[in-house]
């Protein structure tokens, strides 16, 4: 039996995937216009985060743990959505150097069509695949995050 190589599997299937983000970003999106297009990727994966938490103060630090994401790129990535005017930051009265961030009102208009984007793309990455082999992807996906976090 050929040993296959898991870093190269992975790798393919990144490229693949930033291929497809890409593609579909070059298409204006004419029939949901309440989705602009430069709304794409991890914004839309961060609102629906910032969504679900935001009865709770939410800092960049949570943000770079929950999307496994370095300071400096957190940082450049928060810059990018302040600019489109999805999320804004606030200070916070118990620590001066902290800084909350909070949705717009912009971005909640926006929710509907982000989440369609979201299930269409999971719709695609699910297609022909059983809950079975979805359940020991995200089993052994899981697994591999663990063993590269261990180093």
């Amino acid at each position: 039996m050929k040993k296959e190589n898991i870093g190269a599997e992975l790798r393919e299937l990144n490229i693949s995937l930033l291929r497809h983000l890409a593609k579909n970003k070059a298409k204006p999106n004419k029939e949901k216009p309440d989705c602009p297009d430069e709304t794409r990727g991890l914004q839309v994966w961060v609102i629906d985060y910032l969504i679900k938490h935001q009865d709770e103060d939410v800092f960049q630090r949570d943000l770079e743990k929950e999307f496994v994401m370095r300071r400096p790129t957190a940082t450049n990535f928060i810059k990018k959505m302040e600019q489109a005017e999805l999320i804004r930051r606030e200070p916070v009265a118990y620590d001066a150097r902290l800084k909350k961030i909070i949705l717009t009102d912009k971005a909640f208009k926006l929710q509907a069509g982000m989440m369609a984007k979201k299930q269409e793309f999971e719709t695609l990455l699910r297609d022909g695949l059983s809950d079975e082999e979805i359940g020991q992807f995200i089993t052994t996906i899981q697994k591999i995050k663990h063993n590269l976090r261990e180093q």
